[in-house]
């Protein structure tokens, strides 16, 4: 009975670390989140000809499961390094090289996964993503393979209720974009 149980857990701990991808799991759903908010500005007098007041729709796509995630590879492999390469539906791809711990057999910071910026560019696209991993140690390969992540269109969700706001800042009346953060972060994006 003894040896049954012993190899009853030892499945049960392969399958927990079987899986490779991304630790919040390889399916998400990309949602837009949008509403209104209203800024009015008191301004120093530094801006005497700018607007005192501005009404904005934001509009925001989240991934529900997380816009950063962290990889997990398989257990037991030893590894500093961990490059992913996305291969997009539509033929791009994208590829993203961060340190791996290999005690916890995890890269060792989350990956941007969904975030666009003029400075940083997420890992996958809408659709199905199939994700190349190579972990290295020392500049050799220790292992490598591919998993699919899917990311699923979640429609839009639309915030019931409109913001308002104050700021001493005029900019803020001329552009909403720091408004309309805080205002999905007081909100949880819709959700």
């Amino acid at each position: 009975m003894k040896s049954v149980f012993s190899v009853f857990i030892f499945l049960l701990g392969l399958s927990a670390h079987a899986e490779v991808g991304f630790k919040n799991g390889n399916q998400k759903t990309a949602v837009l989140a949008q509403g209104r908010i209203v800024v009015h500005c008191f301004g120093n007098g530094s801006n005497p000809g700018g607007p005192s007041y501005g009404s904005f729709v934001c509009r925001e796509e989240i991934l529900t499961a997380g816009e950063y995630d962290f990889f997990v590879g398989p257990a037991g492999v030893k590894g500093d390094s961990v490059t992913l390469t996305a291969l997009h539906q539509d033929g791009s791809q994208r590829t993203k090289t961060v340190d791996y711990d290999s005690a916890k057999g995890q890269s060792k910071k989350s990956i941007n996964l969904w975030i666009a910026t003029l400075l940083q560019r997420p890992l996958l696209d809408p659709g199905t993503n199939t994700v190349r991993y190579k972990i290295t140690s020392n500049g050799k390969v220790t292992a490598s393979g591919e998993f699919i992540a899917e990311i699923k269109d979640g429609g839009t969700k639309n915030c019931s209720r409109n913001g308002s706001y104050t700021s001493n800042m005029p900019s803020d009346c001329q552009n909403g974009t720091s408004m309309c953060r805080r205002y999905f972060n007081e909100n949880n994006y819709c959700l």
